[in-house]
């Protein structure tokens, strides 16, 4: 397989080279063995990590047949492989840019149609989610306040014991509990704006466009006096490096350790949270000191948070006498925060058709928790929880 690597790598680096020197054809021709050489990486690599190569594969199709339709004109600037760095002309005399430099340097991504992609990330001033709209995290929302909330509220303190406010959290658990929204919670807790960017909106089937959004996300939020980044699906986009790895995963893990070192001396307030499902698929070097310093495990609720929950969505249900909330909390074990609120939810819609076909009162009874809980099991199956439980063994002992 590093056969394979090697000749990829080998074909997109003769194609950047033909690029800057205007040779249309020596670049589609590269740029078409890179993707044949991607996709027998695929193959051989299989599971996400041979999707990744078959994602890349596609973009150097793409990026040949983009150069039969618009051929190049002589000398072009090195930079990503869309067409729309590709078009910007250069002097034979400008030195060649480095690729990975000129792509977190570029104030604006283009997209391969060259217009500017300025809509790709969300960003909330104010989120109206509190930590007190949050059932349960309680060690999750006390180790917030200390890394972030105390040393803004005493900065005099703080500085004194050469503490500064913010850095990077990593939330990993199961799916359903809560992540995003404790990431809400926590940008309104400290007045911040909310960026929200997911893996898959950040990567690019476009040469170097990839890092050029990571960088940009990244330097956007750091801009801001205080800001929460919320970076979602964080194993897609920083997954583990090994020799099968592809070149758009090795650019943007080394992108994201590049521009999160240099924000150590800003005097700006910058949360970074990961959120990940999968923490066990994460390059090894995102766990280091001076990235996501702090591991949170958001697991699933205990029987507080859920009769918590079950209050909550309840709130406005008129219930019989029969229905017994605290011992419902308990039945509930192991049940994600987002499966307690579809079984509420779905005890309330069996309860309504029930009002309509027997002319009676809205009312939700025992027997249409019964029936939400058939309809509604739990999500976490034993063996995730396990895997979990695994890598917090491995990791931190």
């Amino acid at each position: 397989m590093s056969y394979l690597f090697d000749q990829k790598t080998s074909h997109e680096t003769a194609c950047e080279n033909a690029i800057r020197a205007g040779d249309t054809e020596k670049a589609i021709f590269h740029a078409a063995k890179a993707a044949e050489f991607g996709f027998a990486l695929a193959e051989k690599a299989g599971g996400v990590i041979g999707a990744r190569h078959a994602e890349d594969a596609e973009g150097w199709l793409e990026i040949a047949e983009k150069l039969r339709r618009n051929p190049l004109p002589a000398s072009q600037v090195s930079g990503p492989r869309s067409q729309g760095a590709a078009k910007r002309p250069s002097t034979p005399a400008q030195p060649a840019l480095d690729l990975g430099r000129a792509a977190s340097a570029a104030p604006s991504p283009q997209s391969p149609d060259g217009d500017a992609d300025s809509s790709e990330f969300q960003v909330t001033n104010d989120t109206g989610v509190t930590f007190d709209d949050i059932d349960g995290m309680e060690e999750a929302k006390s180790a917030i306040r200390e890394m972030v909330i105390l040393p803004m509220q005493a900065p005099e303190k703080a500085a004194a014991l050469g503490i500064k406010a913010g850095g990077g959290v990593l939330l990993y658990g199961p799916p359903g509990n809560g992540k995003t929204m404790f990431g809400k919670a926590i940008a309104h807790e400290i007045a911040a704006p909310f960026f929200y960017a997911s893996g898959a909106q950040i990567r690019s089937k476009w040469h170097g466009e990839s890092e050029q959004k990571l960088s940009r996300l990244l330097h956007e939020a750091q801009s801001r006096p205080v800001a929460v980044l919320f970076l979602d699906e964080v194993d897609g986009l920083l997954p583990r490096r090994t020799a099968e790895s592809s070149a758009v995963d090795n650019r943007l893990v080394t992108q994201f350790l590049s521009d999160v070192g240099g924000f150590r001396d800003s005097p700006n307030t910058l949360l970074i949270l990961g959120a990940t499902n999968k923490p066990w698929e994460i390059d090894e070097a995102v766990f280091r000191t001076g990235r996501f310093d702090e591991k949170l495990h958001i697991g699933v609720p205990d029987a507080a948070a859920r009769l918590g929950m079950l209050k909550r969505s309840f709130k406005t249900a008129p219930l019989a006498p029969d229905v017994d909330l605290p011992a419902w909390a308990e039945r509930l074990a192991n049940y994600s925060g987002s499966d307690v609120v579809g079984l509420a939810r779905k005890a309330c819609q069996i309860a309504f058709r029930r009002s309509i076909d027997e002319s009676s009162d809205p009312v939700v009874r025992a027997d249409d928790l019964e029936r939400a809980a058939r309809a509604v099991p739990s999500s976490i199956t034993p063996a995730l929880l396990a895997q979990y439980n695994a890598f917090d063994k491995q990791r931190f002992g």
